[in-house]
């Protein structure tokens, strides 16, 4: 008898645990792909996915009801530029007293600040001297064994020799002290740094293309790029300098990250090549750089429709910083309208990841990452700094309401 009841019990718990209906009832839904706001849908959610919309209020009878009316839903948001393993505190102690381990149980907290904020996705490019321990977080998240979002690992970024952080002036040159970065010089140590990081899980690889001033040649970009390439990998191009912007593109990079120095002629070579540009905007403003010629460019840019996605910086400043805020200094600093500085994180960044199909819309058979704000954030980007509900992979990990 006792068996039977366990028996029962565990099937009910499976049931109801592992393949719940949800229907989602809130009063407007951001349609990302088409750039409309729609009225009164109803969103369906099995296990993990998407698997109905409607705007009649049709609920299955097996479905438990979330009631989120006076809110606006989302598909959940992006972030393509982070530092998960860093804290954006005193860089040299992470690299000399923290382990990798620490810095990972650490990221845990980060993790769960950044879904608390709706943020579902991130591109983490470069551990900051973590090895790959992105990886070994990327894999956690997606076993199930921490809560996050989803973690696209770049590993341990790629740089010229003795040109990262933290500067080998300010070093004991006798002792072999960690660095922030892999470091390489010449083709074959740029191929043989790809090759590693990618045989040890990386799905993106970042490299430094300049630090101030141009680092790397144009021949040992491409060697990164080329080598990557053949294993289905893509590149993100730290580039701040003209020339390094330049060379990132010409050698088939996949994104620019910070592009400080975009102008009009390499805007175009952006658009010719299809590079997309990461403006981590929020790392500017927090360390009070002047941002008037970056901003005139980033409208620029948006007016020329250059493929915009939402990336931050954040580890790079304290977490406590809502990297949301991000998509605010997009619309009122660089005329974006609510709208697209939305998509800069969902569709564009999807596309980025090339995860079109899985990620970045609320549609029927994508991943039901949702999230909803008071409000339409539409007429109101601000809003999404406060965001009420968290559904990751169809789980309800933030709600305002009682399920």
């Amino acid at each position: 008898m006792i068996k039977a009841l366990l028996t029962i019990a565990c099937v009910f718990f499976v049931k109801f645990t592992f393949g719940q209906t949800y229907a989602i009832i809130a009063d407007k839904m951001i349609d990302t792909k088409n750039g409309k706001v729609l009225q009164n849908p109803t969103v369906i959610v099995y296990k993990n996915h998407i698997t109905g919309i409607n705007f009649n209020n049709q609920i299955p009878d097996s479905a438990i009801t979330i009631n989120l009316k006076g809110y606006t839903l989302l598909p959940g948001l992006m972030d393509m530029h982070t530092h998960i393993l860093a804290d954006g505190g005193d860089y040299d102690k992470d690299l000399y007293s923290h382990s990798p381990a620490y810095r990972s149980l650490r990221a845990v907290k980060y993790l769960a600040a950044l879904l608390d904020r709706g943020v579902t996705t991130i591109r983490d490019v470069c551990t900051e001297g973590a090895g790959f321990s992105d990886y070994d977080i990327s894999r956690a998240v997606d076993s199930g064994f921490i809560a996050g979002p989803w973690v696209i690992p770049s590993g341990k970024g790629i740089a010229a020799t003795g040109r990262y952080l933290p500067s080998g002036t300010d070093q004991n040159w006798e002792l072999p002290l960690p660095s922030g970065t892999q470091f390489a010089t010449g083709h074959d140590e740029c191929v043989k740094a790809v090759r590693e990081q990618i045989s040890h899980g990386e799905k993106w690889i970042k490299l430094y293309a300049d630090w101030g001033t141009p680092t790397f040649d144009y021949e040992e970009i491409k060697a990164i790029v080329s080598e990557a390439r053949k294993y289905g990998v893509n590149v993100a191009a730290h580039a701040t300098s003209k020339q390094g912007i330049k060379m990132a593109i010409d050698a088939g990079v996949r994104s620019i990250e910070h592009g400080d120095a975009f102008n009009d002629s390499l805007i175009n070579l952006a658009l010719a090549h299809h590079v997309f540009w990461c403006p981590t905007i929020t790392v500017y403003e927090y360390y009070h750089e002047p941002m008037d010629t970056v901003y005139k460019y980033l409208n620029r840019a948006y007016k020329l429709n250059l493929k915009i996605v939402m990336g931050t910086d954040i580890g790079s400043f304290p977490w406590m910083v809502n990297d949301v805020k991000e998509l605010e200094y997009y619309v009122k600093r660089a005329g974006f309208s609510p709208m697209d500085a939305i998509k800069t994180a969902t569709v564009n960044s999807a596309e980025l990841l090339n995860k079109s199909d899985k990620l970045g819309q609320i549609s029927v058979s994508f991943i039901a990452d949702i999230i909803a704000v008071k409000g339409n954030p539409a007429d109101d980007i601000t809003l999404l700094q406060n965001v009420g509900f968290v559904m990751k992979s169809g789980k309800i990990i933030k709600s305002p309401v009682t399920k």
